[in-house]
């Protein structure tokens, strides 16, 4: 199983699948739960919604988890989890189980070890995941919503990890990579100049962050911002151009059919053809 860690989740296309959530009283169950020799066949999120918890796994690793704590374990994994606060009439936990893999199908895990991926559960996660407990009551499962619930919280924790990491090592350089992520038209050098820093020095950590030289980022998010225009079909092809900075719709047209293989019309086009029920 790959690691892919939160933080590079964050731009990686990844797949939820096989989600089941369902809500846990542990007071009649002793306050315990083991699959010591019986490794987890699923991803899984665990709320502590109405109780506490210490997990342990099979290598000793410990983690202690507070009322309304979110935390995730990896398939394959073995551990035990103590319960404590834990009510006789009461939802104390919710958990979603889920299997996770990249975009060709391989399985992936951001993390081998057990992990408190959310210190304070805020409510409108509280009330999604309340919710898809709610929906495996039913006889039939909206799948696309429980699944939607899954995302919303793994875009919450990569998100959370993409700030730590650009507050950290990449702090200097943090307002360049939001203008090369907006649609603004400065050149390298105004980005470079409003960090702080050399453009050469901006070019060698944004390399460094994200794979890919500045601008050769920029030109890939205005393609993937066109294709969001281009469907939303609110603006021209000209318009298009204009607002993404392109010289004119001619170059934007070229460069559109050297990224994506179509030019502008033959993409709608496709996509349109595609969402058509067969």
């Amino acid at each position: 199983m790959n690691r892919i860690p939160f933080e590079k989740l964050y731009d990686t296309e990844f797949f939820i699948s096989e989600a089941l959530v369902k809500a846990q009283n542990w007071y009649s169950g002793k306050n315990f739960y083991s699959c010591l020799g019986r490794p987890k066949p699923s991803h899984t999120l665990l709320w502590f919604k109405n109780c506490g918890a210490v997990i342990t796994d099979s290598h000793k690793n410990v983690i202690r988890a507070r009322k309304n704590q979110l935390a995730y374990m990896a398939k394959g994994l073995e551990y035990t989890v103590e319960f404590f606060d834990t009510r006789r009439d009461s939802v104390d936990s919710i958990v979603i189980h889920f299997q996770l893999t990249d975009a060709d199908g391989c399985e992936i895990a951001p993390t081998a070890l057990p992990e408190i991926v959310i210190p304070d559960v805020d409510p409108d996660i509280a009330l999604a995941i309340g919710a898809a407990a709610d929906e495996f009551k039913k006889n039939i499962i909206c799948v696309p919503e429980v699944n939607s619930l899954i995302y919303s919280i793994f875009a919450h924790i990569c998100k959370k990890e993409h700030r730590r990491v650009i507050k950290g090592k990449y702090a200097c350089i943090r307002e360049g990579i939001d203008l090369l992520e907006s649609d603004c038209d400065l050149s390298l050098f105004e980005i470079a100049a409003r960090c702080g820093v050399s453009e050469g020095h901006f070019r060698r950590l944004f390399k460094e962050y994200s794979g890919q030289n500045p601008m050769d980022f920029r030109q890939a998010h205005r393609i993937e911002r066109a294709k969001q225009l281009l469907l939303l079909d609110t603006l021209s092809v000209g318009e298009i151009a204009e607002h993404l900075h392109f010289a004119d719709i001619y170059h934007f047209s070229r460069t559109f059919k050297h990224a994506v293989g179509l030019s502008p019309q033959n993409f709608v086009k496709s996509q349109t053809a595609r969402q058509k029920p067969r």
